[in-house]
């Protein structure tokens, strides 16, 4: 019963954050939507585009975390993977709204395809692209990964990368993160993206 009321009430603060952000946001620019693994950057490296763009941002597992007063973690362990997938999956429907906006995903938005269909009608998708090996040494010593607190959390990692790969790859760009500093990673978002929206607009819109 808590976690349905916890799914009710995400829902109804759902309508009100896209209220208060409608009514604030650019109408002249599509979205930067970041994929990839977890440990790729999608936080910090959106965070730096943001600023850099002067763009809105928003981290989605963060908002699930505010909206819910929820842990991920908590969610995971106490309501299942499903659980989350469902509150992602609304939070989805209501940024696909939204214009200007820089947005840092799940690691698993990529594994229900009406995701990123929906985020693609008005944004470009970008794929933090890194080895399981490299996002491992990034996050192994981090406890707030659900999805490794396993014996062998490498071969856990390689096993979801394997598996969400090509869902990763429908992506507008793929940006290879390993051996570059968060400001060349950044800059090369920035040029691709000044270039996607060179005179495409309609054809972003049409794809």
């Amino acid at each position: 019963m808590e976690w349905k009321i916890c799914y009710t009430e995400f829902k109804i603060s759902l309508r009100g954050f896209c209220e208060v952000v409608c009514k604030n946001y650019r109408r002249d620019r599509v979205n930067i939507i970041l994929t990839g693994m977890m440990g790729s950057g999608k936080t910090e490296i959106g965070k730096i585009l943001a600023k850099k763009l002067k763009m809105n941002f928003i981290d989605m597992d963060e908002n699930i975390e505010k909206t819910t007063g929820k842990k991920i973690s908590e969610i995971f362990k106490y309501a299942g993977e499903s659980h989350f997938r469902h509150l992602e999956r609304n939070l989805v429907k209501c940024l696909a709204f939204l214009d200007g906006f820089v947005i840092s995903t799940g690691g698993g938005i990529v594994l229900n395809k009406d995701n990123i269909r929906d985020f693609r009608k008005n944004g470009i998708v970008f794929y933090l692209k890194a080895k399981p090996e490299v996002l491992y040494e990034r996050i192994k010593h981090t406890k707030n990964r659900p999805l490794l607190n396993v014996e062998d959390p490498l071969g856990e990692l390689k096993r979801i990368y394997k598996k969400r790969k090509k869902l990763y790859e429908n992506c507008d760009f793929a940006i290879i993160t390993e051996g570059k500093t968060k400001e060349q990673i950044c800059n090369e978002i920035i040029e691709r993206f000044k270039n996607a929206q060179s005179g495409n607009r309609t054809k972003l819109k049409n794809r």
